[in-house]
């Protein structure tokens, strides 16, 4: 009896630790996905500008880099999550101080690290079992793709996620891996850096097959223009630069990182049309 009673009490305990947090703030794109794959919606009450709600219609708390501190207090919350790699630490110190409770996910460096955040963060909110599974099927699905590319000849890859100046894709940023899966190799994949700043120059000498463009920030339609005016470029020779969805490539969560490896896949017709 003294047995089942102690059961009783832990199973009560446990259940209300992970069910304190009712009234959820995301200060990024990745955690409010992460919530979102974890079937954490109701509780998520508002978001950045920047993040993306599908069905969901959640208050806007200002930008990434900019949140509105004082609706963020008027809004009463609980939990308020935010990313070293996306939020200023400034900002994430100043609402410690104001006695707001915080959680910070780690950055990202590659896929692996965007799966341990990811099940770091459920841990912390009582769906470890949830997470466990989404990353266990994504990693099968993974798998499966990268299996179709495995002896296929490999093109160079330009990334560009900035565009005055200049910012491309290194080695510490997650995103470099998506090359994997797409028969890719990043030419400026040997920086030891996660968004560097390069030269148009640096570009040219590269010869790329392949330039992406990551539509965040100031990159538009109109760098498509810009690089066409480079006739030496093979990418340009063989009409292959590309435009992307931000969302579809930069949101580091293990569903949205299988969605970018599909997107990618399906924009340089790779796969199943081959």
């Amino acid at each position: 009896m003294k047995k089942i009673l102690f059961v009783l009490i832990l199973f009560f305990v446990v259940t209300n630790l992970f069910a304190e947090y009712k009234r959820i703030i995301s200060l990024a794109p990745s955690a409010t996905e992460s919530l979102y794959e974890l079937g954490i919606d109701e509780e998520l009450i508002a978001n950045t500008v920047y993040c993306s709600d599908g069905n969901f219609k959640k208050e806007k708390i200002g930008t990434v880099t900019e949140p509105n501190i004082e609706k963020i207090i008027s809004l009463n919350p609980d939990l308020i999550i935010a990313t070293k790699e996306g939020n200023y630490k400034t900002v994430i110190e100043k609402m410690i101080r104001l006695k707001l409770t915080v959680y910070v996910m780690e950055p990202y460096s590659d896929f692996e690290d965007v799966c341990n955040n990811f099940q770091t963060l459920a841990d912390y909110l009582g769906k470890s079992d949830e997470a466990k599974k989404i990353i266990t099927d994504v990693k099968e699905e993974i798998l499966n793709l990268s299996n179709e590319t495995v002896n296929k000849n490999k093109e160079k890859i330009f990334w560009e996620v900035g565009a005055n100046p200049i910012f491309t894709v290194g080695k510490q940023s997650f995103v470099n891996e998506y090359n994997k899966y797409i028969n890719g190799i990043n030419v400026f994949e040997n920086i030891d850096m996660r968004y560097p700043n390069i030269s148009a120059e640096s570009v040219i000498e590269k010869n790329p097959d392949i330039i992406l463009l990551v539509n965040m920030g100031d990159v538009s339609d109109q760098e498509i223009y810009k690089w066409n005016k480079y006739k030496n470029i093979a990418a340009v020779k063989n009409n292959k630069i590309y435009l992307l969805e931000a969302d579809d490539i930069f949101t580091p969560t293990p569903k949205k990182f299988l969605n970018g490896i599909k997107v990618l896949r399906k924009k340089l017709n790779i796969g199943e049309n081959e």
